[in-house]
């Protein structure tokens, strides 16, 4: 992670002080060198450390303050895309229940839990090839959960069209995707009334209008023959082993009803989905979309499209393993929340090592890497450099990648550790 995309990041934060934003770039910079470290272990000396601290428990170093350069740069770059953008939301919780001496938290989904609420929009470039370019972040919102629900505050499901909200006014080929927790009448609604397409997994039986009768959705959908077949690669689940299953798809559309509490409002023509594995009778996505669905292309684009919603998953993992914030032994809130500022951006850059690999994996590595770098991975691992596929997973390699025909490609974790352990073999050779 060069220093030249970390001051783009960071050095414009409006936080008033010229030595507070150049700290800020100086933080970010220990954090990206070394995300998987505590905070000590990221700084040089005993001052970098003091100076993080105190950086941290300025009321100045907000967790938006902090990412807001960020979501202006990820937004223009999405605004001139000429391919399909994906705004991939989801939520998630921070827990510190082994920390009870930090203050200023609250509960989570755990009855025991001890932490922090966060919601995620991930945007990411969707290409014909069907590989995937992370942009980064359009919006994050964190906040504490109250320990009593005053009967004022708003609810949190709120959060997914607000996020789609602080995004603007959306492009022709921007496309929200979420998972069954999106599944929300006001949200669905709202996103169509602000002019964007969607692409949300069903989670309720809703009533849905018919050639002018109602039905019930998931008897409905079932009954609907396949009209397409795909494929996808399924990892082993318990007795099941791993392997390519086959798919099938059906779609239809139909009238979203609204609530009864809410009869007044007008009722959204979408378009089903349904993808079902017949053979592993759990398989199953029920989707709902106001993309156009005419032909099996259409259909099987948009299954595709939903099956980068696992995109933003790698990204809490990138966050909570990759960048370990949960280890971190700050005592207040309000500094976890303004580390989480910083984290949070570089999170989105261990996720794009991985789908830079893959978006161009047969380009000339002299294209791409320095030469020094390519003579010291030849050397180390004895192997001949051809291509940008050759020298990531050859990097991924030094990280525990096995490589064999059924491993498929390298994750981000293997990526990363071989790349940390390769800048040792650099600055030993001399070249840093």
């Amino acid at each position: 992670m060069n220093y030249q995309w970390i001051h783009q990041q960071f050095s414009n934060v409006n936080m008033k002080d010229a030595r507070l934003q150049k700290r800020a770039v100086q933080i970010a910079q220990g954090c990206a060198e070394h995300p998987d470290k505590s905070l000590p272990d990221r700084f040089d000396d005993w001052a970098g450390v003091k100076a993080a601290y105190r950086f941290f428990s300025n009321s100045k170093a907000s967790h938006q303050t902090l990412q807001q350069p960020h979501y202006l740069e990820v937004l223009e770059k999405a605004r001139w895309s000429e391919e399909l953008v994906l705004f991939i939301q989801d939520g998630s919780e921070l827990l510190f229940n082994s920390h009870p001496w930090t203050h200023g938290l609250g509960p989570t989904a755990d009855c025991a839990g001890n932490g922090l609420i966060f919601h995620s929009c991930l945007v990411a470039k969707y290409h014909e090839s069907k590989e995937t370019e992370i942009l980064g972040l359009s919006y994050q919102e964190a906040w504490i959960r109250p320990e009593k629900k005053s009967v004022d505050s708003s609810k949190e499901s709120e959060v997914w069209l607000r996020t789609l909200k602080k995004s603007g006014r959306p492009q022709k080929n921007w496309v929200s995707v979420g998972d069954r927790a999106n599944d929300i009448y006001d949200f669905l609604h709202g996103a169509i009334g602000d002019g964007w397409k969607f692409t949300v997994r069903a989670r309720h039986d809703r009533k849905v209008e018919i050639n002018s009768a109602q039905e019930r959705l998931f008897p409905w959908i079932r009954r609907q023959t396949a009209k397409c077949k795909s494929t996808l690669f399924v990892k082993a689940n318990g007795k099941e082993f791993s392997g390519e299953v086959e798919l099938e798809i059906t779609w239809a559309k139909a009238k979203l009803l609204p609530p009864d509490k809410k009869s007044s409002l007008t009722a959204e023509e979408v378009t089903y989905i349904r993808v079902w594995c017949p053979e592993r009778p759990k398989l199953e996505w029920l989707l709902i979309t106001n993309l156009p669905v005419e032909n099996e292309a259409d259909a099987q684009r948009i299954v595709e499209i939903y099956r980068r919603r696992w995109l933003i998953e790698d990204y809490h993992k990138a966050l909570k393993t990759g960048c370990r914030i949960e280890d971190n032994q700050l005592k207040q809130a309000s500094r976890i929340l303004a580390l989480f500022g910083i984290v949070g951006v570089i999170a989105t850059q261990l996720l794009a090592m991985r789908e830079h690999c893959r978006l161009s994996p047969e380009t000339g590595v002299e294209e791409v890497v320095p030469k020094c770098c390519i003579m010291l991975m030849e050397q180390r691992l004895r192997v001949k450099l051809k291509t940008v596929r050759d020298f990531w997973r050859s990097l991924a390699r030094l990280g525990g990648f096995i490589g064999r025909k059924s491993d498929g490609e390298p994750g981000w974790q293997t990526i990363w550790k071989g790349y940390t352990r390769f800048k040792d073999m650099l600055w030993g050779a001399g070249y840093v």
